[in-house]
């Protein structure tokens, strides 16, 4: 079960580093730079449109969808680690190991 457990808060993490990594890409595009790798589209796309379908996150110009999405992350990772209080130092462990 703890396997499990990390295998999805490594999940998570690796979605928060690629949610981050797509806005800075977002943000090349007002010195006209238009650049999205296509396995970056086809990763956060579904997630972006599955939250749209709930919630409306465009405030005219800007789009708040990467900002639920990080919340979402943060809040189902801290719930998974209050459950499972045994997975904290494993993950914490990794965490540091991984960090370059």
């Amino acid at each position: 079960m703890i396997q499990i457990i990390l295998a999805i808060l490594l999940f998570l993490n690796l979605l928060l580093y690629l949610v981050f990594f797509d806005v800075i890409l977002s943000w090349l595009t007002i010195v006209w730079l238009n650049f999205r790798p296509k396995f970056l589209a086809d990763i956060i796309d579904p997630i972006y449109n599955n939250i749209k379908k709930i919630l409306p996150t465009t405030i005219w110009p800007l789009d708040l969808t990467p900002i639920v999405l990080v919340f979402i992350i943060f809040f189902t990772t801290s719930l998974l680690l209050s459950f499972f209080p045994e997975v904290v130092p494993i993950f914490n462990n990794l965490q540091n190991n991984l960090r370059i």
